[in-house]
């Protein structure tokens, strides 16, 4: 759906960025020129010119020079995607919109971004993917490297069509909760369960306390021993054997469920250096 959805999208930008964008005042003076265009006069037999503004930049030579690579054409084909796009997006706004028309300029394309329901928008210059957002916002960065990194990297390759993205993505979102677990206090790994259930409700009798618990027990159980997820290996600890993930819907179904455990903690998280977690 996002691939079809993506060429309307790209269909559309490039008659806004051929009729409409040269018009906006949105670009630099030196990357809009004149042209002419003649037409049969309204009276008598001769021809009238026309003006009109049109958008004449050298991609070719902006890619060369920024990116190190050779151009492709993406305005000669009305298939794109958004791995092409967004090379070519981040440009515009950084070499050839005047930067007091940026802001403008990031709202023209998120409007249509968003008309045409592309899960991405551009922010500060860079083509974000939305991905699945809650309406609480994540206040605190638990560790860059080990997990908001690869956080952010399964928020833009689960909206991918190709396999083994999506299965990145997956792999991305189990190491981030295996991480969280692996910095919550105890010596066993039931104990952390305990402790990172004990971070969502303080109370071991509250429901929700059994249900954080639960599903952190039952995804792990899924990610470590029933799946090829994060391992190489095909038998797990108990010398049974792995399946392979082969189904794309089956592997958002299971992101999706990791990913909201994920970000549930993330807004909970705390450090609670006093707290006793008993072995049981």
């Amino acid at each position: 759906m996002l691939d079809d959805n993506f060429n309307k999208f790209w269909v559309s930008f490039k008659a806004w960025h051929r009729c409409d964008l040269p018009d906006s005042s949105m670009l630099k003076d030196e990357y809009v020129q004149e042209g002419y265009e003649y037409v049969a006069a309204q009276y008598g037999n001769g021809f009238d010119s026309i003006s009109y503004r049109y958008v004449n930049v050298d991609y070719d030579s902006l890619y060369q020079k920024e990116y190190g690579v050779e151009w492709i054409d993406l305005f000669d084909s009305d298939n794109t995607s958004v791995a092409a796009f967004k090379p070519f997006i981040e440009l515009l706004y950084d070499v050839c919109v005047k930067t007091d028309e940026r802001y403008r300029f990031t709202i023209a394309i998120n409007e249509r971004l968003r008309k045409f329901k592309i899960p991405y928008k551009l922010q500060s210059g860079k083509l974000k993917s939305e991905g699945y957002k809650s309406t609480e916002k994540i206040q605190k960065i638990v560790n860059y490297e080990m997990c908001e990194r690869k956080i952010r990297f399964s928020e833009e390759m689960i909206m991918s069509q190709d396999f083994l993205d999506k299965k990145a993505a997956l792999d991305y979102i189990v190491d981030s909760l295996q991480y969280l677990i692996s910095v919550a206090l105890g010596e066993r790994v039931r104990d952390k369960y305990k402790a990172l259930a004990l971070t969502i409700s303080e109370d071991e009798n509250n429901k929700i306390y059994s249900v954080v618990k639960t599903e952190l027990d039952e995804l792990m159980k899924i990610a470590n021993e029933f799946f090829d997820i994060r391992h190489n290996e095909y038998l797990n600890k108990a010398k049974e054997m792995r399946e392979s993930l082969n189904d794309k819907m089956f592997i958002e179904y299971l992101y999706n469920r990791v990913y909201a455990l994920t970000y549930l903690i993330r807004l909970k998280y705390t450090v609670k250096p006093k707290q006793e977690v008993q072995n049981g």
